[in-house]
């Protein structure tokens, strides 16, 4: 375990030597546990905040879809999926005729 050194305000000090006497710990693991939850909660809420800005990407994508919509035989996501397996230059036309085949069983090519 590594040892680091750090200065914290002398009240703060204080507050954390008594919790650890009242608690029976020691002043480390009263560091290390609020350390620990501090990491926590910072990569917890970065990763809603990574989520957040996806479902906004999407709502923003799928609002620009519904209105240029010149394909509506399938769904954006399944446009998508299909934009990812279509071979290069592929045209959108193209695309959604592959998915509508794949749906009813017919051959890819």
């Amino acid at each position: 375990m590594a040892k680091v050194n750090v200065y914290i305000p002398d009240e703060l000090l204080k507050r954390v030597d008594a919790d650890a006497a009242e608690f029976g710990r020691s002043r480390s693991s009263i560091v290390q546990e609020a350390l620990a939850e501090y990491v926590a909660s910072r990569t917890e809420s970065q990763r809603r905040a990574g989520f957040e800005r996806a479902i906004a990407i999407a709502d923003e994508v799928a609002a620009m879809w519904a209105e240029s919509d010149r394909l509506p035989e399938v769904s954006a996501s399944d446009f998508l999926i299909g934009l990812r397996h279509a071979p290069d230059g592929a045209s959108d036309a193209e695309i959604v005729r592959r998915i509508i085949e794949e749906r009813s069983g017919g051959s890819d090519d």
